[in-house]
């Protein structure tokens, strides 16, 4: 057809319209800021209890190898590290000489400007579960509020056994973490420790997804689908206006829901604990912990957030 045809054709069509009526065509400025703290906590998890060297072979086991990495991550900008112990054969270990080596090296070295948690749940009497409570080792530990499968090894924690770890938790000074890995174990935080006044205000959530056995993240839209379920069912029951919730980077999503999280304002949890790989789509394994705080760090300064010292994690929290 030729240009003058064209012409004729499409002569007498309406030209498009754009009447101001205002002196700017569009003014950016009525969009406020988002509701997105400025800063994210940034906490390393440096081996766990899940993963061994048959599939990670950079997995740490020893307290030196724990220590050492633990102390990488700090200088990396993670201002909050997860101990747990293994035994030689990388078994988790209850091993508290060996815990106290890896505490002592971090604040040997950083005093109180890093936080530190760890595991309560190791132990053949409630008593040993909570010697770490008892004996000053951590400033907070989780309160699992779950019956799930991690992979194929059931793992419970009774109601009472729950209650009775918040309150010991906080009348030793420490703040005890609600751990969710499924949608239920958030109505199980409601009933057993929430609505009954257990817990005390405010409260910190730790969504841990993604594993085998937890919140399934399959692909890009099911992870997500799954944290934003997450998050509405967390403030639907916490008191608070803006909960506090940190996410582990559970399994495949690895790195993409560690982005996602800081993207929705909230905290993360990085490391071998949670996840092999760096990537979820390459089966790149993660070498070093300090690798992926790095990361981190630089995908929340990218998204204009700075990463929390130890100092205002604990004030955020009433730790201080």
């Amino acid at each position: 057809m030729s240009y003058d045809e064209l012409r004729e054709r499409y002569k007498d069509l309406p030209v498009t319209m754009a009447l101001p009526f205002g002196v700017k065509v569009v003014d950016g400025r009525v969009q406020p800021p988002w509701k997105i703290p400025a800063k994210v906590m940034v906490k390393a998890a440096i081996t766990g209890a899940l993963f061994d060297r048959e599939q990670n072979p950079t997995q740490p086991y020893s307290p030196g190898e724990i220590a050492d990495e633990a102390i990488e991550c700090v200088e990396a900008g993670a201002c909050s590290i997860h101990i747990h112990v293994r035994d030689e054969n990388g078994f988790p270990s209850a091993d508290r000489e060996m815990t106290m080596r890896v505490v002592g090296a971090l604040r040997d070295r950083f005093g109180r400007d890093v936080h530190i948690d760890g595991e309560c749940l190791l132990g053949a009497t409630f008593n040993d579960m909570l010697e770490p409570a008892y004996e000053d080792y951590y400033e907070a530990a989780a309160v699992n509020t779950t019956a799930t499968y991690l992979g194929d090894t059931l793992f419970c924690i009774p109601r009472p056994t729950a209650v009775a770890t918040v309150e010991v938790l906080q009348e030793t000074g420490h703040k005890p973490q609600i751990a969710v890995y499924n949608q239920g174990d958030v109505d199980n935080a409601y009933r057993w420790l929430i609505e009954p006044g257990v817990i005390e205000n405010p409260i910190e959530w730790a969504i841990v997804p993604g594993v085998p056995g937890c919140a399934p993240m399959w692909d890009p839209l099911s992870m997500c689908e799954t944290l934003v379920t997450f998050v509405r069912r967390i403030r639907e029951v916490d008191p608070a206006e803006e909960p506090f919730i940190w996410v582990a980077s559970g399994g495949r999503a690895s790195s993409y829901l560690t982005t996602l999280a800081i993207l929705l304002g909230l905290h993360v949890r990085v490391g071998k604990e949670d996840t092999l790989w760096r990537y979820p789509h390459t089966d790149e394994i993660i070498s070093r912990n300090a690798e992926v705080v790095r990361d981190t760090v630089a995908i929340a300064r990218l998204l204009g957030r700075e990463s929390m010292t130890a100092g205002e994690y604990r004030r955020m929290l009433g730790m201080a």
